[in-house]
């Protein structure tokens, strides 16, 4: 009897020590999100490797790039359901860190950003989503928007809700309500709200149909 209480002890003390082993590993692999190939060809670049994309969707991990070709379109999904869609020949680099804010612990996700895409972002305290260009920091706070970074200029239209564009040269900023857009220029300005734009939808495709800046401006955009 002794020695099989022993042998249970035993047992026991292994799987708790097993699980402490094992938990840091599964941690380590969980996805970021995924992303699927719309049209055309992309590819993921991990670790100085290239990965194809394809129609079916494929995990995404801290610091992968998601680079399109002139002909591709990527469709990205964020953990809690954010949506990210890639234009051709855009480039995000998806990179996230944790903190807290008071006894939340906040998952921070950034995504920098070469050429264009259009977000539908969901309100959530404990997960933020900052688009990052080479001149300017793009807030959101639960919206849908089109970002944009081309011959050295951030342009940004909203479609629904609010977000804040912020110039890094100078830390001038400007929030944009539904249906208007501002740019960062080349000289790190910030350039007054505007009436929204079509010019920035075009290359995207939502169910099926091209869609220009005024029709969406306003109005719930289907992403898939």
């Amino acid at each position: 009897m002794q020695n099989y209480n022993s042998m249970f002890k035993f047992f026991f003390v292994f799987l708790i020590i097993n699980s402490f082993i094992k938990a840091p590993i599964h941690a380590q692999f969980q996805p970021s999100g995924m992303v699927k190939l719309v049209k055309g060809s992309a590819v993921i670049i991990r670790n100085g490797g290239e990965i194809k994309l394809k129609k079916t969707k494929f995990n995404i991990k801290n610091k992968d790039i998601i680079r399109t070709t002139q002909s591709g379109k990527v469709l990205l999904t964020l953990l809690g359901g954010d949506h990210v869609f890639l234009a051709p020949n855009t480039e995000i680099k998806y990179v996230e860190n944790k903190g807290k804010k008071g006894l939340v612990n906040i998952l921070n996700r950034n995504l920098n950003l070469k050429g264009r895409l259009l977000a539908r972002i969901r309100k959530n305290l404990a997960r933020t989503v900052v688009i990052r260009t080479a001149n300017a920091i793009v807030g959101v706070k639960g919206t849908e928007f089109v970002t944009e970074f081309i011959n050295k200029t951030t342009n940004v239209g909203t479609i629904k809700g609010l977000v804040s564009l912020t110039s890094l040269a100078n830390n001038q900023s400007v929030e944009l309500k539904e249906g208007t857009m501002s740019s960062v220029n080349i000289d790190g300005e910030v350039l007054q709200p505007s009436e929204f734009s079509g010019i920035l939808m075009r290359d995207f495709e939502f169910a099926g149909e091209k869609m220009s800046g005024e029709d969406a401006a306003g109005k719930k955009i289907k992403l898939d």
